[in-house]
């Protein structure tokens, strides 16, 4: 016998019960009568259950060597009658399996014999209870230690994700994610490859190995990036134009072949394909708000999903199991981060910073839903010092999330627009840093110089005799006074008050500028040269941008928003702190009152195109310059109140001079600059008092890196 069958002293299966020491077989407690062979043979199967028991096995065991004959009709028989004792069939057993011309297999299910006899049991009693005591502690012990260690592990949080590993991918030192128009673009990658923008082409390319930058073919001189879709062979984005102009045609671009179409009759901006591809959302700019849209992918079966009321839609991007929306709205000079339901439902706003001013940016989805990634500005720093945060979106019932962002990315290099690669492994993004270089650029010999040393500054304004100079420094946005030789220097303002648009009193006592507070609005100051306290000159809640002196000093002119056709010029009395507006001006932004006193010049805030002229004498308001497909920017009066210095960036950077009488626009310089040109509100250029061009030259650090990120 093998040690197995030793052992057994009864089997059990189904409702029969096999005794080895009485050589008998019952169904539910009744003796049924079986031979020696048979229950020999049951006993071997039974032994061994689910396993192949040969012929030969059983033929060496029961039957003896030189009995073949008998041995094959006994051993026949006998598992014919076991069959028929056990209510079995060889076409369909439920017991013992026929395995033709090999031998045979027990199928029935073995409930756990039992191996001792009662009188082995009775004998072995007390030591048995005395290790059964032992076992049952050291059970109970473990499972005390192991329910301590789940609690432990339940109420403890997920270790964060943090990043293994940098790798840049490209070196060409070129501004990223902004297309030859000046417009904004998004990165996408479908896994081998990294697509994005950059001011010499619309749709660039770079491995996600690293390597060289390499043009994509597109049909579109400007062509904005907004998604990629879920089968990663087509992007789509915009058609753009210049000028500031949010709704534009959609267009699906082909990545292998450059061919485009049409989204149907889709106008917005902002688009993102739903994960099955089947739907694509979109916002629609109606000044001062946004309107949320949904078609499918064709363009048809447009509906409007939302409204946002107060603001304009940067971005969206689309949960990876198509539930929910999360977008970057973008309000008063300020971004914040939205959410609501694919359905249209439930529309709010998503704080993650609760009590501070953050900006944030760039979103994404990890592809398995499980954290959300986001850009976020550090405090106070108006989006000049962006790091990279996760949040985990995991819900389980076994383990506490994290239920702040998670800072993934800090130090002196900056990180934005994160996306991850589509196993999640990985985070593309663009890391660098902001700085910029004053040029003066020489008419006459066509070079540039240092201006002011070449200090990182821009938005300059010099005082009417000529001596002193005023600048915002870039990115901080910081306000400071100095000789025009750079002598002098003191700072006026400080973090976190941002200034833009300083400008020198006619008398140069006062410096007035508009300056945005941590929490908005906008709102025009006035300081001494010599330093002290800003003062605000009017308390009201709209924002109020681009301060302009009138002659004796007693009032200032200024705009509102310029991305708000709801906005108009107003000045105010400095004597009264009276406010009131200028006939005719909604809609208008910018402006800028002529030295004699005479003609205020403002832009149309839809687009920018525009340049429109007031007469204060007459009240009225007429057309100046109409680029129609061109914005304008940084507009100047020369010091004979003859002409309106303004920057053209169609081609390239150039200045032109307005002739206020005849309406003509003479080319003052056309400039290729090295690097690009930068700024706070867009590339910056002005005009010295003798006339030659001013600008701040890119030296920002932009590249692609990769972030290798282990996720818990």
């Amino acid at each position: 016998m093998t040690e197995v069958e030793k052992s057994l002293v009864a089997v059990r299966f189904g409702p029969f019960e096999l005794s080895l020491e009485t050589q008998e077989l019952r169904k539910n407690g009744i003796p049924l009568k079986l031979s020696g062979q048979a229950i020999q043979v049951l006993a071997m199967l039974s032994a061994n259950p689910g396993k192949l028991v040969t012929r030969e096995e059983l033929q060496k065991k029961l039957w003896p060597a030189d009995s073949f004959g008998d041995f094959e009709h006994g051993l026949n028989a006998a598992v014919n009658k076991l069959r028929e004792k056990l209510g079995d069939s060889a076409a369909t057993p439920k017991y013992i399996e026929t395995l033709p011309g090999r031998g045979y297999r027990f199928m029935g299910p073995i409930v756990q014999p039992d191996t001792v006899r009662e009188e082995e049991k009775e004998e072995r009693s007390p030591k048995l209870s005395r290790r059964k005591l032992w076992a049952v502690g050291l059970a109970l012990a473990g499972v005390c230690a192991l329910f301590a260690l789940g609690f432990y592990w339940l109420k403890s949080p997920l270790p964060p994700p943090r990043v293994l590993r940098y790798r840049q991918l490209t070196s060409d030192r070129q501004i990223k994610n902004e297309t030859p128009c000046g417009y904004g673009s998004l990165p996408v990658t479908d896994g081998p490859r990294v697509f994005f923008s950059e001011p010499s082409s619309s749709v660039m390319q770079v491995s996600s190995g690293g390597g060289d930058v390499a043009n994509v073919s597109t049909p579109f001189a400007c062509f904005s990036i907004c998604d990629i879709s879920p089968d990663k062979t087509e992007l789509l984005g915009m058609a753009t134009t210049k000028g500031i102009t949010a709704n534009q045609p959609l267009w699906v671009l082909s990545i292998a072949n450059g061919q485009a179409h049409r989204v149907g009759n889709v106008t917005g901006h902002a688009g993102a394909w739903s994960p099955d591809g089947e739907r694509i959302v979109y916002a629609i700019d109606d000044p001062g708000a946004s309107d949320l849209y949904i078609a499918a992918k064709d363009g048809s079966e447009a509906r409007k999903l939302s409204r946002i009321e107060k603001g304009y839609v940067l971005l969206i991007r689309w949960s990876p199991d198509g539930k929910v929306l999360r977008m970057i709205v973008l309000y008063r000079f300020s971004s914040s981060l939205w959410e609501m339901s694919a359905d249209g439902s439930n529309l709010h706003p998503l704080v993650q910073f609760p009590g501070e001013n953050r900006l944030v940016s760039g979103i994404n989805w990890t592809p398995d839903g499980r954290y959300f990634l986001s850009t976020v500005a550090r405090a106070d720093t108006y989006g000049y010092s962006w790091d990279i945060w996760a949040l985990r979106e995991t819900h389980s019932l076994f383990r506490r999330r994290t239920a702040k962002p998670i800072q993934l990315t800090s130090g002196p290099m900056r990180f934005w627009n994160p996306t991850p690669s589509p196993d999640g492994k990985q985070i593309f993004a663009v890391g660098g840093q902001f700085r910029g270089e004053l040029l003066r650029y020489d008419l006459k010999s066509g070079e540039f110089e240092p201006f002011l040393s070449g200090i990182s500054a821009e938005e300059l304004d010099f005082s009417k005799d000529g001596k002193w100079v005023t600048y915002v420094t870039y990115p901080e946005g910081v306000l400071w006074r100095s000789r025009v030789d750079g002598s002098e220097r003191m700072q006026l303002t400080s973090s976190p008050l941002r200034v833009a648009v300083p400008r020198w009193s006619p008398d140069g006592t006062r410096i007035a500028f508009s300056g945005y507070p941590p929490r908005g609005p906008w709102k025009i100051y006035v300081v001494s040269p010599e330093g002290g306290k800003p003062e605000v000159v009017s308390e009201s809640q709209n924002d109020q941008l681009d301060p302009t002196w009138s002659p004796d000093g007693n009032t200032l002119i200024f705009g509102g928003f310029v991305f708000s056709t709801q906005t108009r010029i107003s000045s105010v009395d400095l004597r009264t702190g009276r406010v009131s507006s200028i006939p005719g001006s909604e809609g208008l932004t910018s402006p800028r009152i002529s030295p004699d006193g005479r003609f205020i010049v403002a832009l149309e805030a839809a687009g920018m195109f525009k340049l429109l002229l007031f007469d204060q004498q007459t009240n009225k308001w007429s057309e100046l310059v109409n680029r129609k497909e061109s914005g304008f920017g940084f507009q100047q009066w020369s010091p004979d109140s003859k002409s309106v210095y303004v920057v053209d960036q169609t081609h390239g950077f150039a200045i032109d001079r307005v002739g206020i009488g005849d309406r003509k626009i003479e080319r003052v310089a056309a400039i290729e600059v090295p690097g690009g040109v930068t700024g706070a509100g867009g590339p910056w250029m002005s005009v010295a008092p003798d006339g030659s061009p001013l600008l701040l030259r890119d030296l920002s650090i932009q590249e692609f890196y990769a972030l290798d990120v282990d996720w818990p």
